[in-house]
């Protein structure tokens, strides 16, 4: 297998790229392939799913460089590809979200949607996955999870110390699981925070 592991960041520049992530399966795919090389059966099994359900995703990533073969194996006279996620972290470029424009709303929308897409879609699998597994003589075992909405009215002062702080969680979050432990469970974090503007009384669009 090639020695290759994946680099720190990748960044989305293009609208197509960021249409083909912003699907939760292939959200789901990237983030198998991130902890260790896979072949496509291996990632549909992890994901409860057909192989033929995949091998449209995982080639059209791989083709816009989302994902790499690091090996390939011949079974059955069939050569199966083990593929690789390039990055720890994929970002999109600021110009890509550009909200003035009509390709920067598409974008935000995307970028948006896919994170919820893919969040509901893992934590429902994962629910089902775990009862399943609790069925066929898995430990019963505790695990903490928290699905929660709140709101607050704070000083931009606030917000930025806020925001410092919660960024040095999500880089602690991120190394904590290059370490790597026979004991360790994976776990899914999403965050968003934002400020949150209404509009002016009178003046939403279609009220003129």
């Amino acid at each position: 297998m090639e020695d290759f592991n994946p680099q720190n960041l990748f960044i989305i520049h293009d609208l197509e790229t960021l249409r083909v992530m912003a699907d939760p399966l292939r959200t789901q795919i990237y983030e198998i392939l991130l902890q260790a090389p896979a072949s496509v059966g291996q990632v549909a099994e992890r994901l409860g799913l057909a192989s033929s359900r995949l091998y449209y995703h995982v080639n059209m990533m791989e083709k816009l460089g989302l994902l790499r073969v690091v090996e390939t194996r011949m079974v059955a006279n069939i050569v199966e590809k083990f593929y690789r996620a390039v990055a720890v972290q994929l970002d999109v470029a600021p110009e890509l979200l550009n909200f003035s424009t009509e390709e920067g709303q598409e974008a935000v929308t995307e970028l948006v949607t896919s994170g919820l897409d893919a969040t509901r879609d893992d934590l429902l699998r994962s629910f089902q996955a775990r009862l399943f597994n609790l069925e066929h003589g898995a430990q019963v075992k505790q695990r903490s999870v928290m699905i929660t909405r709140t709101t607050a009215r704070i000083t931009d002062a606030y917000a930025e110390e806020f925001h410092t702080r919660l960024q040095a969680l999500l880089e602690e979050f991120q190394e904590q699981g290059r370490i790597g432990d026979d004991q360790e469970e994976n776990y899914a974090l999403m965050v968003a925070f934002y400020p949150s503007f209404h509009y002016q009384e009178n003046q939403a669009p279609g009220k003129e």
